[in-house]
């Protein structure tokens, strides 16, 4: 049994006895020591062949006696006795991405839920958010996890795949014989929907991958295992596949697994055009030659030409600029480009056609290759660019956190300014605010922003846009704001001309700065209410509000291909992420991968702007 392995029994052990109530410092005691097996060099089975499993940090005579039985049997009693002793239905959503041991043990303490049913009719019935620390997003992350657990689906978001692409990344690079592993596909791409978790790993002869991998505590089934394959399915669903490849060949699996297929193709016709064929770029796989084979029987007819503007018809390459962009500036699970852009680097095989490094939000065939070609690919946004996030609930309406909570972890992140925007009073199942509330608000903020340093609050509003196109407030609460944000949160099967009414009477308000969530769509659970998207950007561009990419990966909405279509009009976009507790923040991330499949620049997104920019380009104050 390897190191992986033994964490993953000492963990179960540690989630079992917190869901038992056990004391937390007992609790603790099997996480940090699954956590220094998974760190430990040296395998625990050699330290058990000469009687030192106690120089493993954090473990003890009696967590020895456990690793030993489970080196020596391949079982535990006590975890077999435990899983015996907590009720099934508890265990089983340990599987809920983000619901952890102490959150299941709170809502069973207080609701006295045992089941998966039981779980998910609590949420929908709105019970779980009246529990300490937990909202409205946990109740969502509860259906959605629920909803996976009971049926197979052909995709998943990214906010599902993303998070498990890489906890295996780094659960597979501790097993015997691994030398290097990258997450690869539409994950590295950063879709919004996932159809499998793509994993790209160098391995040495004898490797144990296929044999501690179809053992993995989440791994449901094992769809195929071959030699360099193998391919598995979640409990929640997700589909894995595992390449297995040697040292040598990793670059150009990487390349050809990160895809996407139209990308290749037309580097593949790229090629062609120039007399080169995949074998002249360092790309003699068998993947690679029977797709170029298919290409170019194929005659390219499904292909538009790349014409003489785009740099290759004189027989001249587009002039490279030196310099690799590293793409694991946004993911910090994105393949590592060397930095010098050498081969071992996946820029090279682009520099063997004369092009720039594109990065992989890119690569999807949508006239990336043609600018490349002539010089004019897109500064992409950084998280570094983002100064600030301007939409963010706290306990005043269906958040979890103070506000001056919100701050700190924004600070934390580096930001210099937040817009506090709890949710309008019509919002009811929000607790959303009255007019009292707002005053109360108001003077919280102005009392936090005399005394912290280096950050700004700005009091916001996330005001409900009625079945009739009215606003939740009177104009003159709104114009009281710093910020305000309108959006629908009610009324989502009206017609498409109710639906557009309503959101053109926002756009054109005079206090409305910000267009929340535009098609109102959840990834996975609700399709967009009927609109239309083009319309809504042109009346952007008209009435110069902005419009938002919301960064949660429930929503991700604006979608990459709405989002480029506003950079061609000129509206501006802000990348917020509707957080509801202070850990949400990161989802700034996901909000990034989009605006970067969008080409967005920083100039092209507000809250990478000084604050004194962006207030004078609110709408009230130009």
């Amino acid at each position: 049994m390897t190191n992986l392995e033994l964490a993953w029994a000492l963990t179960e052990m540690g989630d079992l006895l917190e869901l038992k109530g056990e004391e937390p410092f007992k609790v603790r005691a099997y996480h940090r020591a699954a956590r220094a097996l998974e760190n430990l060099e040296e395998e625990a089975a050699a330290l058990y062949a000469r009687d030192a499993l106690e120089e493993i940090p954090g473990v003890g005579k009696n967590l020895a006696k456990k690793i030993a039985e489970l080196l020596t049997t391949g079982r535990s009693t006590f975890l077999e006795n435990l899983r015996r002793e907590v009720p099934p239905g508890l265990r089983e959503m340990l599987a809920i991405p983000g619901l952890g041991s102490r959150s299941i043990r709170q809502i069973h303490q207080a609701l006295g839920i045992t089941t998966l049913e039981e779980l998910e009719t609590a949420a929908r019935e709105k019970r779980i958010r009246t529990l300490p620390g937990m909202g409205s997003k946990t109740e969502l992350a509860i259906l959605r996890g629920v909803e996976m657990l009971k049926e197979v689906r052909e995709q998943v978001p990214l906010g599902v795949a993303r998070p498990l692409a890489m906890l295996l990344r780094d659960q597979i690079l501790l097993i015997p014989g691994v030398e290097r592993v990258a997450i690869a596909g539409s994950v590295r791409r950063g879709c919004e929907m996932v159809g499998d978790v793509d994993l790209v790993v160098a391995v040495q002869p004898g490797n144990q991958v296929a044999d501690v991998m179809t053992r993995h505590p989440q791994v449901k089934e094992v769809l195929a295992s071959e030699p360099d394959r193998l391919s598995l399915r979640t409990t929640l669903g997700v589909k894995i596949e595992i390449i297995l490849v040697p040292p040598g060949d990793f670059a150009v699996t990487m390349f050809y697994a990160t895809g996407s297929k139209a990308h290749r193709r037309r580097l593949i016709s790229l090629a062609a055009s120039r007399g080169l064929g995949v074998a002249d770029l360092g790309l003699a796989t068998p993947r690679w030659l029977a797709e170029e084979k298919a290409v170019l029987a194929a005659g390219q007819e499904d292909q538009p030409a790349i014409s003489a503007g785009d740099g290759i018809s004189s027989g001249k390459l587009a002039p490279w600029k030196e310099g690799v962009i590293d793409d694991s500036f946004v993911v910090n699970y994105s393949y590592q480009i060397a930095p010098n852009g050498g081969e071992a680097g996946d820029s090279f095989f682009y520099r063997r056609l004369g092009l720039p490094y594109i990065v992989p939000e890119l690569r999807e065939d949508r006239g990336e290759i043609e600018a490349a070609l002539r010089g004019e690919l897109p500064r992409l946004i950084t998280l570094a660019d983002i100064r600030g996030d301007l939409h963010m609930h706290t306990r005043y309406s269906d958040g979890v956190a103070t506000i001056a909570a919100m701050a700190a972890a924004a600070q934390a992140r580096g930001y210099q300014y937040i817009a506090i925007t709890d949710h309008s009073r019509s919002l009811v199942v929000a607790r959303g605010l009255s007019v009292e509330q707002l005053k109360a608000q108001r003077e919280e903020i102005a009392r936090l922003n005399e005394e912290l340093e280096g950050i700004t609050i700005l009091a916001g509003i996330e005001v409900d846009i009625l079945a009739d196109g009215r606003l939740d407030y009177e104009d003159d609460v709104l114009k009281e704001f710093d910020l305000v944000i309108a959006s629908i949160h009610s009324g989502f099967r009206q017609e498409e001309e109710q639906v557009m009414a309503r959101l053109e009477a926002a756009l054109r308000h005079p206090y409305v700065d910000i267009l929340g969530h535009p098609t109102g769509r959840m990834l996975g659970r609700r399709r967009p209410y009927l609109v239309d998207v083009g319309r809504i950007i042109e009346l952007a561009a008209a009435t110069g509000t902005i419009l938002e990419i919301n960064a949660s990966p429930d929503r991700l909405d604006l979608n990459d291909t709405a989002v480029r279509l506003a950079r061609e009009y000129g509206v501006p976009i802000a990348i917020n992420t509707d957080a509801h507790d202070p850990n949400r923040l990161a989802d700034m991330e996901y909000g990034v991968l989009t605006a970067r499949r969008g080409w967005l620049e920083p100039e092209n997104v507000v809250n990478t702007w000084e604050l004194e920019r962006l207030l004078a380009r609110l709408k009230r104050n130009r």
